[in-house]
Order: C-alpha cells, then structure tokens, then sequence
C-alpha cells in the first residue's frame, strides 16, 4: 500500500465537510407538557385510548408531488395534526429540545453553524400505516433539514429507513419508545426516505424542520461517490498487483477507549472514516475501525541538570526513550469481526501527519523503586480504519486465535444468505484447518456454537459429512450434550453411528464420560432409540479397555457416569451379557470412597432399580458387611509407634520414648523457638496421634505435644457411616 499511499492521504485531504447525512439517539424521559386543542395534555405513554382519540382530531397526511399536494393511501397512509394546534407548558421540553440541537449538530458536521428547531406537525400511525420513499420539500426559507422526535407509545414497525448517496440507514423507535424513551433522529433534506408499515400499536412522532438562521454559506449534506470511486480504483489496482498487505490509514485524532464510537468522531474523522469503509467494500475489501495505540516509555528529562530537588511527575518531558510500541487493541465493536492478533508497524501507517508529535491520550509516571529510576509512559490512541482485501482473507484469518476464529463464523452465520462462494470455502476452511489453541490453557472452555449453527445451517448431508465429521470427532468431548442435540435434530441418525464409531477408536475416562452425557441427552425417539443401543452395545468392551489402561488409583466410573450408565440401561433394557461385562468391571476396584461415594451413594439416590443396579448393589452390601465385621477397637493403652523416617530421625529420636510409654500422655520440649517450630512442623506433616500448643510461660516457651486417639475416632466414625450406609442398600435393594 505504501507506493499509493500519499494518493489515498491527498485524496482524504480534498474532501470537504465532516458530518453524516443522518444521526440517531433516545434520550431519558421529560414531561412535554405537550396539549392538543380540543383534548388537552397528553400523558404518558400514549395509550390506546388516547391514540385513537389523537387519530380522530387529526387529518389524514398528504404528500406533495410536483407542486400539488395529493391523497393517495397506495403512497402515503398516516394521520397528521398541525403545529397551530399543539402547545407546550414548561421550560422541560424547551431544554429538551436544545439538548437534541447540541447532539446532532456534530454528528450533521454543523457544529459551526446557528440552527434552529420549528415545530411543523405530529404524525400519527396505526397498524398497517406506511410512507413510501420521498424527499421532504423545502416548507420555509433556510430548511435544511428535519428532526423526528418519537412519543413513548407501545409500537412494532414503523421502522425509518434513511438514504443518500448510496448508502441507507435503517432507524426504530419501537424500542425505546415502547420503553419510555424520546427517540429522536435528524437528517438533511436531500436523503431520500421512508416509513415502513407498522406492524402494531401506535407510532407517535412530533416533526420539526431545521433551519439555518444565517444563510450566508448554505448547509448541505456532502456527496461522497467521486471521493469513494477514487480510493475504490486505487484499492483495486493493489489487488491487481497483488500487494494485499493489510492497510492501516489514521484518521487524524485521537481518542480514548471508552469514548471511541463513530458517532464520537470529531470533525472530519466522520467523513473520512466513512469513504474508507464504504470505498474498501466497492473494491472488495473488508474495512474495520480501531484505536491504533502507540506506546512510548522512558525516563523522564530533568530541569536545568540533575537537581536533586527537582521531582519530575507525568508532565515532564521524556529525555531517553527506551521502549516502543504499536498494537491494535480496541476495536470497534459494530460491523464484520476484526483481526485480533493483526501486527502493525509504524512504516504501515498511512497518515497526513507525524506519530507521537502530538500530546499523548494518557500520561503516566513512576518514581523511583529500589534500584530502578523513574519511568515516564505515553500512549497515544489514534483513529483508523483497517481494510484487507476480502481474496487474501483465509491466510490472515487462519493465522488468528480460535476464539477470533469462532468470532467470525458467528459473523458468517448472520450473514450466510449474502456470502460469495469463497466465503463459504473459508468457513468450511476454518472448521477443517483451524479452531485449534494448540493446547494452552484456558480459564474457561471453548464456546462452539458458531460451529454447531454453521454446520446446521448447511442442510446437506454431503456437505456435513465433509466438513462436520473431522472437526466433530476432534473436538468431541468440548462439544456439549445440548449442541450434539441440536445436530441430532437437523441431521439422519446414521451420521451420529458413524461420528461416534470413530471415536471409540481411542478413549479414556473423559471420553467415554462425554458419550453417555451425549446418549441421555438423545431425545425419546425411535431414531435416537437406534443410536443408543448401537451405542451401548459397545460400552463393555470400552469399559474394558479403559480399565486395562487406569493408573494404580484411578476410578473405572465417576457418580456421574454411573447414572448415565443406569438411566440408559432403564430407558434401553439389556442383556445378562452386557451386565456381567460391566459389573465386572465397576466391581473391581474396592476403595472405601468408591464404594461408597461413587457406587452406593448413586445407587441408592436412582429411582429406579436396573439389571446392573441390582448387581452393584449386592456387591456394596457384600462389601460394606465384610468391612462392618472388623469393628474398630482403642488402643489399650498410650503407646504409639515410631515413624520410620530416615529423614527426620533426630526428631524422632527426641519423642521415642515418649512414643513407647504405654502410661506417659504428655511431653514437654522447652527450647528456643527455631527448634520447637522444626519439631512441631515434622509432627503437623505425620500421620500420628499427637497434637501440639505452644505454652508461653518462661523463657524460653514450651511446645507441649499430648497424645490422641484420633486415628481411633476417625475409624469409628468411618465403621459408624459404613453402618449407616448398609442400611440404605439393603433398603434399596429390598425396595
């Protein structure tokens, strides 16, 4: 881009003017006190009542054609009342009225010139009211355009669609009107526009014309099509010569991220950023707005030499730079994604002026710390406009993270109705190609959704099977029940056979986790009754395999794979066969905690008993009776064995004839404080009936160590459980 790109900063420079043809806001409530001769002040919102009462005092609305004035409600269907017949109490709406003045004219690009609101009419629609497309005619000297101000009143449709220059605007008021907002909007009086049909309610608008008071230099909206033809051509030839390099051009002003919106550009930036966008989409580029952020650090330059009274702050001057930097990190949020991991250089910079030669946005200063000097920080946030040609988009996108990834087939999906051939290859690109962190960490999973709805949204089956199956097998288990639900419901059975089929290949606990989570989610049809037992039919030699594969402590199921398991078995019955398989299994592992938290506790919760339910209870009963027959017992008397660590044997040693006495309960160690805490550390990391506290009487204190019968207790408590528990499975299992 940079062979043309003093072309594109010459170009932006010739245009004139810096406002939009349109502008759209809602603003809180303020009372009008707003009355209609005949039927008083209105309030609000406006009701049915009083709609209906506004619609008889009005006149129906004509149109102008040529220089007669025409009914015709195959053009225009509404109601109208003049502005001889409307009146306003209070100051409220007055300063309501130059508050809508001072937020569009800057937005209109006329903040230098005096304007004024007149009140012309309200307008009145109805279900089935409309506007067909027109100019509003010049009704008094000096319009130059007009300001639509909604009333709270409940209404769908209606919507005001906007259009010059090629380019069109679609406004509502339903939604803040219907919520107690004054929307309003102001445009010129060259843009063509209309009034779609309300749907419902009622829409009740107060018209105003603008006027210009000075008329010296006449307003008007800027046409833009030479401007955007010229940039559009030189955008073109770049592809031709295939130099599709991203190009960065900045707009001219800075901006902080919280105020960055292209309703808050200032001056020329509007306009501008406007030709751009719209000349990059002529030539077949993509276009985006963003916050270029330059960085510089250093330290900062003292006053006169280095005076050791002199403190700089923020606003000193730098001396040595010694940290630089550009990146994009804000991005506007409206429009097509962006490209967030996009690099930037200062020699890609396209601009009518220097970088960093202006103050910076936000100054930040820190004095001294430790052996470190002062630092002085400054970041400057330019405006852009980002664009790249739409043919080179897969190489840069494929280069991006998964979630930017995922941003745009979002983007795709809302768009697919509109999308060239090669966008569609590229989504199906990124599904096959991309879509991969590779493996690093994450604080929360993976969103696929945009997947799930562009693979929906296909509705061919040819096309699925290329483009789902790999991406579906790969990312299986970050795919959720409900997601495979909504495939399930968009595609044959066959395919979920085939899907699943594969990724049995190679499991684990995770894996075989996920498919049950998957199967009971399956809906109660006859088609998913298929793919369930096909399904499960597999699950004892999955089981099998997994167990052969488990470390020293793994569980072969969790709790909630085990329901899975039982509620598949009871919605789908199967044979001896399959029971024994997986009882065998489930029941090789006797850990305590398993038994009881993950097989009993389950067990005993499922409403219903099963086949495999049956067999797993009797083995926790077996098990739970064969651990009741060893009732634990206290130690006959306070001797406690000495730990065999080699490691801490001079510890030990202190405490090993206190550990043998069978009568001494309590030991006193008086020493200085590093060797009690040594001592009282060795003994907080053993498993070992002792406890300590620290006496602090004398010097030096003492740590006094006393005996327990913890481990005695705990396995009480643990035998007491077990009892407890057996006497649920025998319930359950009598039940």
């Amino acid at each position: 881009m940079l062979e043309s790109g003093q072309i594109i900063i010459d170009i932006l420079r010739d245009i004139k003017g810096h406002g939009s043809f349109f502008t759209s806001h809602a603003a809180p409530f303020v009372f009008p006190g707003l009355e209609i001769e005949g039927l008083g002040e209105l309030s609000y919102p406006i009701n049915e009542l009083q709609a209906k009462a506004l619609i008889q005092k009005a006149e129906k609305a004509p149109f102008g054609k040529g220089s007669e004035t025409v009914f015709d409600d195959s053009v225009r269907k509404a109601r109208e009342i003049d502005a001889d017949k409307l009146s306003f109490r209070g100051k409220e709406w007055k300063q309501f009225l130059q508050s809508a003045l001072q937020t569009i004219k800057p937005q209109l690009g006329i903040e230098d010139y005096e304007i004024e609101a007149r009140l012309y009419k309200m307008l009145l629609y109805e279900k089935g009211d409309f506007f067909l497309s027109h100019k509003d005619t010049e009704k008094e000297k000096g319009m130059f355009g007009t300001l639509l101000i909604g009333l709270p009143s409940k209404h769908t449709g209606g919507e005001l669609i906007i259009r010059f220059d090629g380019e069109e605007e679609v406004v509502s008021f339903s939604g803040p009107a219907s919520n107690n907002q004054i929307p309003f909007t102001a445009f010129y009086a060259d843009c063509e526009h209309e009034v779609k049909p309300l749907t419902s309610g009622y829409r009740v608008c107060l018209v105003y014309n603008l006027v210009q008071l000075k008329t010296n230099r006449s307003i008007q909206p800027e046409p833009l099509k030479n401007h955007i033809a010229k940039l559009a051509g030189i955008f073109s030839e770049q592809i031709s010569q295939k130099q599709f390099s991203p190009g960065v051009v900045l707009l001219g002003h800075q901006y902080t991220p919280e105020n960055f919106s292209k309703d808050n550009l200032k001056l020329d930036d509007r306009i501008k950023a406007e030709v751009l966008l719209r000349a990059a989409d002529q030539a077949g580029y993509y276009a985006k707005m963003c916050l270029v952020t330059s960085f510089v650090g250093g330290t900062p330059a003292y006053e006169g030499g280095y005076d050791w009274d002199f403190e700089p702050d923020e606003y000193s001057e730098m001396d040595e730079v010694f940290d630089r930097w550009i990146k994009i990190e804000h991005w506007l949020d409206n429009g097509i994604p962006p490209l967030r991991s996009l690099r930037v250089e200062e020699n890609d910079l396209l601009a009518s002026f220097k970088v960093n030669d202006d103050e910076p946005v936000v100054r930040d200063f820190e004095g001294y710390m430790g052996n470190y000097g002062p630092e002085l920080s400054y970041w400057y946030h330019y405006g852009a406009v980002v664009f790249w040609p739409k043919n080179h988009h897969g190489e840069l996108l494929l280069n991006q993270g998964v979630d930017n990834q995922l941003e745009w087939i979002a983007w795709y999906n809302l768009n697919r109705k509109r999308l060239t051939e090669d966008e569609l290859n590229l989504c199906e690109s990124i599904i096959n190609l991309g879509l991969s962190d590779g493996g690093s960490f994450r604080y929360k999973p993976i969103n696929y959704d945009p997947v799930i709805e562009w693979l929906i949204g296909y509705e061919d089956e040819a096309c699925f099977e290329k483009a789902g199956y790999q991406f579906l097998q790969e990312h299986f288990t970050e795919i959720t029940p409900e997601q495979w639900v909504e495939l399930f419901d968009a595609y044959p059975a066959a395919h979920f056979d085939n899907i699943f089929n594969r990724v049995c290949r190679e499991v684990n606990v995770d894996m075989i986790a996920h498919i049950l989570s998957v199967l009971v989610a399956l809906p109660d049809t006859p088609e998913a009754h298929e793919v369930i037992q096909t399904q499960m039919q597999q699950v004892p030699a999955i089981l099998l395999k997994v167990s052969r594969s488990l470390e020293k402590n793994q569980k072969p199921v969790t709790s909630r794979m085990l329901k899975d398991l039982i509620t598949l078995e009871h919605r789908l019955p199967q044979s001896q066969e399959w029971v024994d398989v997986i009882a065998t299994v489930l029941t090789n592992y006797e850990d305590r905690v398993y038994v009881n938290k993950t097989l009993s506790e389950t067990l005993i919760d499922f409403q219903n008993n099963t086949a495999l339910a049956t067999v797993l209870l009797s083995f926790c009963r077996e098990n739970l009776q064969s651990r009741l027959s060893n009732k634990p017992q206290p130690p006959a008397d306070w001797s406690r064995p000495v730990p065999d660590k080699p490691n801490e044997k001079r510890y030990w040693d202190i405490l090993e004839d206190f550990l043998k006495s069978p009568n001494q309960q309590v030991f006193e160690y008086k020493k200085i404080q590093h060797e009690r805490k040594e001592l009282e550390n060795v003994i907080r990391h053993t498993a070992i009936d002792l406890k300590t506290e620290t006496i602090k009487k004398g010097s030096p204190h003492t740590l006094r160590i006393t005996k327990t019968q913890a481990t005695y207790q705990m396995q009480l408590k643990a035998w007491n459980e077990d009892k407890m528990l057996l006497k649920k499975v025998i319930r359950k299992i009598g039940a």
